[in-house]
């Protein structure tokens, strides 16, 4: 029996505008689609283009290319759909084609009915507040307002900062709706206009259309007046998009900016102020910020004229905008986009490991209508084993674009995997939801098949599974993290015959080797009583002096010589005597397998190490399987000892990309398990060469080769081998901006970790304790591990460091 956290968030609808950055028409109706929908303002707008335009970059430097600008918007917001201006603009973007829409097909048309939308649109909601509060005698005045340009040329940006309603005929039944529900004030808008709305609090139409939901801001950024030429749709779009992902952010046309320039100095002096709680006198300050379309030989006179002010370190000014797009590095603070929550819900469900099911209600927005359009709101159900057995798959490999796992429900509808967690679209109002979850293995091999390849468990994998199936889970497998203990497991399968050993000497061996550690304690009952060993008695042979095994359930007054096959009486005169009779252990199931389970102490440790010691609950989340054997091609088959879907947490926000991680794990090697010098390669040749092929059919996974050996053990040509690999994996493959593959080599030093990597780190000293000691190291961050790993055991330098001399190098090439 399993327990399982579930908790289920709603939140709108997310939907990408696919648009071309200057196609004025299309981004003015972007904008008015998005004020009739709930909580339309956080849906991003994703400019299109074949070649970065010059505009981009002000020094016209080009970092990325168009597709990977465009791809780096979609993978910050993850859109559930992706709503094209003009058809065809999401060619190329891996889309799952059902869920890419048409700008037309949003909103439901009044001559249309038969027609649904998409979306949950804001009539709902209208009728709602106007129903429970609008509709009786208010003892103070709202400050609803219906604003409207004084100039057309200012539509643009008045339906981009205060939302505006679509001008077609069909459509009108939602301004007269936002008309008739609130009575707002009529407010025409111009730069002396703009600064009293500023200066005041106000509620338009696109603020309403994100009532009854909570946004969790996740940014740590200054107040930002972003200054923009209201004309040019891309000023606006960054702005839509900034806003989108910043707590406050203001936009300053430059045609009024003489008449917003005294409450610009106010914003600037009034959050010119100490940072709460911060004891060493940092302060707040507004950035200033100015739009693409601002002219560069304007910006230094336009700021001294309309912003500054008299204020020590007050005057901050941007001149470039911030690359949302870009995937943040771990050195700084992670742009991400808001959490949205009208509802959540947590609670903890029993769930069977025979048959894991779990049954839940999704939720839905209490002033929604029964039936309307499809999709109108989405559930995001994020799952948590916190029995530590980490059978059940609770991570997947996060795909929203077209996912072909995870099934989960009845109907065998995809489920979206996102960082925020799995997100669904109930189609109605109080729906139950029926998931039959699964283990860990069958969901990796599912994904697998989808992708064309073929894997069954090999003889090593299942010997893993079994053996963390035996100890109940990664807590278990801890029994084993000692190389003493997995030693002595191994000397006791060698034995001839029985595979047993004395109970007072097993447990003497062990508690030898924990030495009252307190992260070790347990260890001994652990293997006993998950039964790693089975207690029996063994029996001397009174026929020809041989010593067997018996069960407690095979004891019986006449027994049968495991050596002569004769019987012989049991020893009812002398029961207890050490000469007749020895109570000991015999090792059972994957346990009495030779050449260390063969070799599945390793993987179950290995795995473990990313699941207990730097995962821990906290930091991250694993889907594992033990090993198999992949058919990559006809005739081309490659083994992994243990596959892993390994997914860093955040205790505030989105969770991080989910890694996909292919180990190859080695015990012990020498003549006997005693460890002499003479140790073989662990590694060989052809194991770096599968390695190596797994990585060029999945780029950007994490590669990890573990062994039991100490780091000293290694030998030459292993180091060789790997670093090789290492290197070869620290190419960057710019289109999927990612490195080949990131190359993890582990010890004994971390198989055998009891607790904190950390710690143990520090306690061996040297090289190690000089890596670890930097208080801003995450090794839960596998890259981050990769590189400290490289560094330890590989002798690499930082990559970093190898990266800055391959610069080095090139443009003493390109001067030659």
């Amino acid at each position: 029996m399993s327990h399982i956290n579930v908790n289920i968030r709603l939140r709108p609808i997310r939907f990408a505008f696919l648009v071309r950055p200057d196609d004025n028409k299309q981004v003015q109706e972007i904008f008015r689609v998005n004020t009739c929908l709930w909580g339309g303002k956080y849906n991003p707008i994703i400019p299109c283009f074949k070649q970065v335009p010059k505009w981009w970059d002000r020094n016209g430097y080009r970092f990325e290319t168009a597709s990977q600008i465009i791809n780096g918007y979609l993978d910050l917001f993850e859109p559930d759909f992706l709503v094209e201006a003009e058809e065809g603009l999401s060619e190329g973007l891996g889309f799952d084609k059902k869920r890419v829409l048409q700008l037309d097909q949003l909103l439901t048309r009044a001559d249309d009915r038969d027609r649904r939308g998409f979306g949950l649109n804001v009539l709902d909601l209208y009728r709602d507040s106007y129903q429970k509060e609008f509709q009786f005698t208010r003892r103070h005045e709202h400050d609803i307002v219906d604003i409207a340009p004084e100039k057309s040329i200012f539509s643009k940006f008045n339906a981009c900062v205060f939302g505006a309603f679509p001008d077609e005929a069909d459509l009108n039944y939602l301004a007269k709706a936002f008309t008739d529900a609130f009575e707002p004030k009529k407010v025409t808008l111009n730069g002396s206009s703009l600064a009293v709305l500023y200066r005041s609090g106000f509620t338009s139409a696109l603020r309403i259309g994100h009532s009854k939901i909570e946004v969790d801001y996740h940014d740590h950024s200054n107040p930002t007046l972003f200054v923009l030429d209201a004309n040019k749709s891309r000023d606006l779009i960054d702005f839509w998009n900034l806003r989108a992902v910043r707590r406050h952010v203001i936009p300053i046309p430059v045609q009024w900016i003489e008449e917003l320039s005294e409450f610009c100095k106010e914003f600037i002096t009034q959050n010119h102020r100490p940072l709460p709680g911060n004891p060493n006198g940092v302060m707040i300050h507004v950035t200033v910020m100015f739009g693409r379309s601002i002219p560069t030989a304007d910006i230094e006179r336009l700021h001294a004229e309309y912003f500054r002010v008299d204020i020590v370190g007050a005057n901050v000014i941007q001149i470039w905008y911030p690359t949302i797009w870009r995937p943040t590095p771990e050195f700084t603070v992670r742009e991400m986009r808001p959490t949205l929550s009208a509802i959540t819900k947590t609670f903890d469900l029993s769930v069977s490991t025979e048959k894991p099911e779990i049954r839940f209600d999704c939720l839905n927005p209490d002033f929604a209508e029964e039936y309307g359009n499809e999709y109108r709101w989405a559930n995001v159900v994020t799952l948590r084993d916190w029995t530590l057995k980490n059978q059940i798959a609770t991570t997947f490999l996060c795909d929203y674009r077209n996912p072909t796992i995870p099934k989960l429900g009845l109907g065998g509808e995809h489920l979206l995997p996102t960082t925020e967690g799995l997100v669904i679209f109930p189609q109605y109002k109080n729906l139950s939801q029926l998931w039959r979850l699964t283990d860990g293995a069958t969901a990796i091999n599912s994904w697998l098949k989808s992708n064309g390849i073929n894997a069954v468990f090999s003889d090593a994998g299942r010997a893993t599974q079994q053996i963390i199936q035996t100890l109940g889970g990664f807590w278990g497998v801890k029994s084993l993290a000692h190389p003493d203990i997995v030693k002595l497991l191994n000397e006791i399968s060698r034995k001839p015959g029985s595979r047993s050993i004395q109970q007072q000497e097993f447990s003497n061996r062990i508690q030898n080797a924990i030495k009252n550690n307190i992260w070790r304690e347990g260890n001994f009952e652990t293997l006993v009583k998950r039964n790693a060993v089975e207690l029996g008695l063994e029996l001397r042979c009174t026929k020809c002096s041989s010593w067997s095994w018996y069960s407690l359930k095979q004891l019986d007054y006449q027994l049968t010589c495991g050596l002569c096959l004769r019987e012989f009486a049991f020893p009812v005169i002398e029961p207890t005597g050490a000469h007749n009779s020895k109570w000991a252990y015999r090792l059972i199931g994957p346990f009495a397998l030779p050449n260390y389970a063969n070799g599945g102490y390793a993987a179950s440790l290995s795995i473990r190490f990313f699941a207990e010691i730097i995962g821990r609950t906290d930091h991250a989340d694993v889907t594992w399987s033990a090993g198999q054997e992949l058919e990559l091609a006809p005739n081309d088959k490659v083994e992994s000892d243990f596959i892993l879907w390994y997914q860093r947490k955040k205790h505030f926000g989105n969770d991080h990309p989910t890694d996909l991680v292919f180990g190859e794990a080695k015990s012990f090697r020498g003549k006997n398990s005693r460890e002499k010098r003479t140790i073989a390669d662990a590694f060989q040749a052809d194991d770096v060469e599968r390695m190596k092929k797994l990585a060029i059919c999945f780029p950007g996974s994490i590669l990890v080769f573990s062994t039991m050996k100490q780091a000293d053990e290694l030998s030459t040509d292993e180091v060789a081998r790997i670093a090789k690999l290492a290197e070869w994996g620290r190419e960057y493959i710019k289109d999927k901006q990612c490195t080949r593959a990131a190359v993890i080599l582990l010890t004994g030093t971390e198989l055998f970790t009891a607790y904190s990597l950390e710690e143990e780190w520090k306690q061996k000293g040297g090289k190690l304790a000089q890596l670890i000691e930097p208080g801003w190291i995450r090794p839960e961050n596998l890259r981050v591990l990769a590189n400290l790993t490289q560094q330890a055991y590989l002798g690499m330098p930082s990559y970093e460091n190898w990266r800055e001399e391959k610069w080095k190098r090139r443009l003493e090439r390109r001067k030659d």
